[in-house]
């Protein structure tokens, strides 16, 4: 499996599994509008996830009440190739990136970036105000 650095978070750099980092390990701010860093919980600590077979991988920050309060993921989805002799590095199909805050009145604050096929040079991204915490 390769993990292209463009399209994983930088902080996605632990052995598949489970691990608890505690806040100064992530820099959870990175990314926030500056408009809107006054209007996030804070997280204390981090739950950190890798996948085991896919390019993927999802860290939660909670708050005092162990609620989740801070969201990223990202994933690369990968085809390989082949030239009908040998196998070929794989070739990304499709790459997400994703980090969301949730605000003091409760809403979350979203950043997606995306990137899709033939267009590794121009990811995507936008923010989005939602109800419901990211998948």
């Amino acid at each position: 499996m390769t993990r292209h650095p463009l399209y994983t978070h930088q902080y996605f750099d632990i052995a598949p599994g489970h691990v608890r980092r505690p806040t100064e390990a992530i820099k959870w701010q990175e990314g926030l509008p500056p408009e809107w860093a006054d209007q996030v919980i804070a997280p204390l600590y981090f739950d950190h996830y890798m996948d085991y077979q896919i390019a993927a991988a999802r860290i939660l920050g909670r708050d005092e009440d162990d609620h989740v309060c801070y969201c990223a993921h990202s994933f690369v989805l990968e085809s390989p190739t082949t030239n009908g002799v040998r196998r070929q590095p794989a070739a990304m199909t499709y790459a997400e990136s994703l980090r969301a805050w949730r605000l003091r009145d409760g809403r979350w604050l979203t950043h997606r970036v995306v990137v899709a096929p033939g267009a590794t040079d121009k990811p995507r991204g936008f923010f989005a105000l939602s109800n419901t915490r990211p998948a």
